[in-house]
């Protein structure tokens, strides 16, 4: 039998030799000098050998070990070589098989029919906050105290940016992961998902509700406008945005060519669907919208068409060639110190004072653009009471201008 001593005594020679052990397992000397430790058996009648490993890498123990398991499987009539052929398949497998690997083919199945944004948030979520801990795992090791992991991690990062509480974007997040890992069952690479046992695990905030502005902070909004000190790009949606009633995401994406000066309108088209998917739906509900402008509006926008002359957009971003990014008017406010002011507190200020002040609510639903049950009907509903809506925008303008009396 072999020891350490005898084994480091071996020397290399011309040609390979071997020296036995015992139970097949044998060390392999190479005229290299270097030692291999191979396994000589007999199985159906025919010799084979398999290489356990290098030695001093692989210990003379070890090697004992391996031979052990390779007698156990021949006792059991399998041939010790398919089994190791089949487990280092199953190894490359798994490394094919990561998180991140099933993740990047479900996104690319994916593509053709999301939009860019849809890709965008996902690609996001991975990168920030999933393959950091699961990326490089083979799939179907994933377990639920992983993705625990991850939702815990996710809040602890939230609350330490300052940008909300966390809750909804580790629900998010299982959600995505969720997605991947049914993906992975469909296409034969999973059993079970162990999302499943967490989508009870965190419970969304209490969604806080557009709240009218009050009139404290009314005599400051106009005047803290004027004073801010950052694009006025970005002064001029603001101020546009209050006075029209429109969403952020319709201000963002207001192209010049939906202005009309000569019949004062701002009218937002259908998207294609070429357009949905690549992120670009104009409104809410894609569907056809027209907004009167009151004088104040006209003033702004001839003003922003004199100010960007080159770029496509009402109200451009830092770069002409895009828009306004989805966060920039927030964070407007919140430097202005008025950050617990939404942009869509503006739309339930009109829609208060504006029914208080007896204005049909038909007209008032149909300038927040609120898509009837009927959405037919509704495509055909964007020009109804046209005029009476003009003079209600125009109303509406001249009541802001009086918030900061």
């Amino acid at each position: 039998m072999l020891n350490d001593l005898k084994i480091k005594q071996l020397k290399s020679k011309e040609k390979v030799y071997r020296v036995a052990d015992h139970s097949g397992l044998c060390i392999e000397v190479r005229p290299t000098g270097k030692k291999f430790w191979r396994f000589r058996y007999r199985f159906l009648n025919k010799p084979q050998m398999l290489t356990i490993g290098q030695y001093p890498e692989i210990s003379l123990s070890y090697a004992r070990t391996k031979t052990n398991e390779f007698r156990e499987q021949l006792a059991k009539n399998t041939d010790p070589a398919a089994v190791k052929k089949t487990e280092r398949l199953e190894a490359m497998q798994a490394q094919e098989e990561t998180f991140r690997a099933i993740a990047r083919e479900y996104c690319d199945h994916k593509k053709k029919s999301k939009s860019a944004n849809w890709l965008y948030v996902r690609n996001h979520a991975y990168d920030v906050d999933i393959f950091p801990l699961i990326g490089d795992k083979p799939i179907k090791d994933v377990s639920s105290v992983d993705i625990k992991n991850i939702m815990d991690n996710a809040i602890k990062r939230v609350l330490k940016s300052g940008r909300g509480t966390g809750e909804n974007r580790a629900i998010t997040i299982r959600q995505h992961i969720a997605e991947v890992m049914q993906y992975a069952i469909i296409s034969d690479r999973l059993y079970n998902d162990p999302t499943y046992a967490l989508r009870g695990y965190i419970h969304s905030p209490e969604t806080e509700n557009a709240q009218p502005v009050n009139s404290k902070d009314r005599k400051l909004i106009m005047p803290s406008i004027d004073k801010y000190t950052g694009a006025i790009s970005t002064k001029n949606a603001l101020k546009t945005l209050i006075y029209t009633m429109l969403r952020t995401v319709e201000i963002r994406r207001g192209l010049k060519e939906y202005i009309d000066f000569e019949a004062r309108t701002w009218t937002i088209p259908v998207a294609s669907r070429s357009d949905i998917l690549a992120g670009k739906r104009n409104m809410k509900k894609n569907r056809i919208h027209v907004v009167p402008l009151s004088d104040q509006v006209m003033g702004i926008i001839k003003a922003q068409f004199a100010a960007y002359p080159d770029s496509p957009y009402i109200f451009p971003g830092v770069d002409n060639s895009v828009m306004i990014g989805p966060t920039t008017l927030n964070q407007a406010f919140r430097n202005m110190g008025l950050g617990h002011i939404t942009m869509h507190d503006f739309r339930a200020t009109a829609s208060t004072d504006l029914n208080e002040a007896n204005y049909n609510s038909n007209w008032i639903e149909l300038q927040l653009a609120h898509v009837k049950s009927d959405k037919v009907k509704a495509t055909y509903d964007h020009a109804k009471w046209l005029n009476d809506r003009r003079k209600m925008m125009q109303d509406w303008a001249d009541m802001i201008d009086k918030w900061k009396e």
